[in-house]
């Protein structure tokens, strides 16, 4: 790929959520070189939560079954606890939080207008995708934050079980018809590229349009991408 700038079911279903085990988000480039200002970095992270919380409501109010609703909306109040929590630390920088979302609020949305789509499944699939790849690379980002925040900052965006949420709906779905495995499998390979440029937005210009961007940000991208396919892996699509 092109670098663009250049269970058994019971009777009352609970949700007992166990966070999976990641991988530790690090990466072989030095991220300090890449990492934007704090602030800038938490504003970018807030809107992403912010949004996905909203498309994760979305979606559950049309929802194929009681149990996908009740799993979605599980999932959307975990991205808002998220913003939340970023929210804070936001204020701690910058007296008008409004106002330091406002930019990464409305280059997100140029990119989401790309994404849009009539089909139920591939919106669940465009938050499977699009808001796992994107929370990836701000978790290996963080990694250029001072300690205390990156410490804080890494606690706030690990998966805390949603993606097995996000994945069992899935899975139910692929389970309708067989047929759905090829087209969310091609409804994924459309998202990579606007879901990375999503992330070539959170960098600096400076670092985008330096000589050595493609050497220092290959390493980080091929990481985040060798997560995204193993996050289609799992529920039985092809990268």
């Amino acid at each position: 790929m092109p670098w663009f700038w250049r269970k058994k079911k019971q009777d009352s279903p609970a949700y007992r959520i166990t966070p999976r085990k990641e991988p530790s988000p690090t990466s072989k480039v030095d991220v300090s070189e890449l990492t934007p200002p704090a602030a800038d970095y938490l504003a970018s992270a807030c809107i992403l939560e912010l949004t996905a919380a909203s498309e994760l409501a979305a979606v559950a109010s049309e929802a194929w079954s009681a149990e996908d609703a009740d799993a979605l909306m599980v999932a959307s109040g975990m991205a808002m606890d998220r913003y939340r929590a970023l929210r804070a630390l936001v204020a701690d920088y910058e007296k008008d939080v409004s106002g330091a979302i406002a930019t990464p609020r409305h280059r997100l949305s140029g990119h989401l207008e790309r994404f849009v789509t009539t089909r139920w499944y591939e919106r669940v699939g465009t938050i499977y995708v699009v808001f796992g790849l994107t929370r990836d690379f701000w978790l290996l980002l963080a990694g250029g934050l001072p300690k205390n925040l990156r410490t804080r900052v890494t606690e706030i965006l690990r998966d805390g079980g949603e993606e097995d949420l996000l994945t069992g709906v899935l899975e139910r779905v692929l389970q309708v018809d067989t047929r759905y495995v090829s087209r969310l499998s091609l409804w994924a390979r459309r998202l990579v590229g606007d879901a990375m440029l999503i992330c070539k937005d959170a960098l600096d210009d400076a670092v985008v349009s330096a000589d050595d961007a493609v050497t220092k940000l290959e390493p980080i991208f091929t990481d985040v991408l060798a997560r995204h396919t193993s996050r289609l892996e799992r529920v039985g699509l092809t990268a």
